[in-house]
């Protein structure tokens, strides 16, 4: 699982949190943080966004098919497919 966090208050530079939310943990994060794994993760959930054709043109929508699950289903209204692209765009750019 994971949130965005305002890096050093600043909430124009966020941070990526990623945390295992199974009690105990179950190592998920530490296999991401090796090697080029948060990478291509971070590509492959670009892609899964990018697919998507939901919120039509501008993207301004998510369904189950992208960004929602049920457990963030009290976020679904303000879940923004165009924004998780251009965020994660800029991650894969640099």
């Amino acid at each position: 699982n994971g949130t965005l966090f305002p890096y050093n208050g600043n909430k124009l530079s966020p941070a990526i949190v990623l945390f295992d939310d199974v009690p105990g943990g179950a190592g998920h994060v530490k296999r991401i943080a090796e090697g080029n794994n948060l990478q291509n993760v971070i590509s492959r959930a670009l892609q899964i966004a990018g697919r998507c054709e939901c919120g039509g043109e501008q993207a301004n929508s998510s369904c189950y098919g992208c960004l929602r699950s049920y457990s963030n289903q009290y976020c679904h209204d303000i879940l923004n497919r165009g924004y998780v692209i251009d965020f994660l765009g800029k991650l894969v750019s640099k």
